[in-house]
């Protein structure tokens, strides 16, 4: 039998005083359980309380509550849920890619319409940052999930799965506090191209079943007024042509109607936000790769952190994806996803330089 694990229950007032005080607030705690607090202009206005208060559990005394369901108290539990939690951790569970195994993976990197060589392989460590994406899709039906993002913000690879399944919450024992993380500028720029690309994937099923739901009630209402329609135009006795075909237009009418108001109870409304972020510090071995086409070349360098399969995805630098089998422009050896170039062959149009 499991042990029940309980835990203190927070005190409301502790609560409310941290949360001030990351607003910029100074506090000094007195006798009977009292906390003065002088409040920054902004937050006292945004409270509507004065810049300097008193704060008790119970608002006794001149006081101002801070207890469950008072104002205060969930003002401050608003602004705490606005905020995005962001941690730093080192991965420990995996071993460090071998170097070896690195350089082997390189030789087989594919370049669709061009040829690479393995310059160099080392092993190192690389920051990487693990984004929980929440998102609410409502049509006919309410759908709330979370989906994953993980970026090497340096140049915008992607990890893979493997990778981001070692950095999840439930993978225990795998991470270890980082207290003071390396954190890489730029990571937003990455974060918002990526964010509709794991949207849709996340979505699709919840879109394919949504289509499918509009597509049955569609076809049930649209059988519903043909019939309507057929009566109409079959009466049992004698009735005006210019009567029967008034009701027919009243009945088509009020089917487009109703189809329209159908159209508009399927759409699929979505909205996302960061829910949280992890920096994360994988051991990773590192390959430097000699790529040509033609007569150009460039290098590129691929990333196998612990726990993945192969190499991070390379962003392609023609549209907003990434791709595991890059292809190369002819004038700039720009890399180019599946997408910009579908097949290799010949002389690809490059939108990052557009030749």
């Amino acid at each position: 039998m499991r042990e029940m694990r309980t835990r203190a229950v927070p005190d409301p007032l502790a609560f409310a005083a941290r949360a001030l005080a990351r607003r910029g607030a100074l506090l000094e705690e007195e006798e009977g359980h009292e906390v003065l607090a002088l409040l920054p202009p902004e937050l006292s206005r945004e409270l509507g309380l004065t810049e300097e208060v008193r704060l008790s559990a119970a608002g006794e005394g001149g006081t101002v509550a801070c207890g469950l369901g008072t104002p205060l108290l969930e003002a401050v539990v608003g602004e705490a849920r606005r905020e995005v939690p962001v941690a730093g951790a080192r991965l420990v569970r995996e071993p460090a890619p071998r170097v070896g195994h690195a350089r082997n993976l390189a030789g087989r990197y594919v370049i669709r319409n061009g040829v690479a060589e393995v310059l160099e392989a080392a092993g190192g460590e690389a920051t990487y940052l693990v984004a929980w994406l929440a998102y609410v899709a409502e049509a006919d039906e309410r759908h709330e999930g979370v989906g994953v993002l993980g970026v090497y913000p340096r140049d915008g690879a992607r990890p893979g799965e493997g990778f981001l399944a070692t950095c999840d919450v439930e993978a225990e024992g795998a991470l270890a506090p980082w207290p003071r993380p390396a954190v890489e500028p730029g990571a937003e720029q990455w974060l918002a191209r990526y964010a509709p690309e794991v949207e849709e994937r996340v979505l699709r099923g919840v879109r394919e079943a949504t289509a499918r739901r509009h597509a049955r009630d569609r076809e049930r209402m649209s059988e519903y007024y043909a019939a309507m329609v057929a009566e109409a135009r079959a009466p049992r006795r004698r009735v005006d042509a210019d009567a029967m075909e008034a009701k027919v237009r009243h009945l088509l009418a009020e089917r487009d109607s109703k189809l329209r108001d159908l159209a508009e109870r399927f759409t699929l409304r979505v909205h996302t936000r960061l829910a949280a972020a992890l920096w994360v510090a994988a051991p990773v071995a590192r390959v430097r790769v000699r790529v040509r086409r033609r007569k150009g070349e460039r290098e590129l360098v691929l990333r196998l952190p612990a726990g993945a399969h192969g190499f991070d995805w390379l962003p392609c630098e023609g549209c907003p994806g990434t791709t595991e089998r890059p292809a190369l422009c002819d004038e700039r050896l720009h890399v180019l996803c599946e997408t910009c170039v579908p097949l290799a062959s010949g002389r690809p149009r490059c939108p990052a330089c557009g030749a």
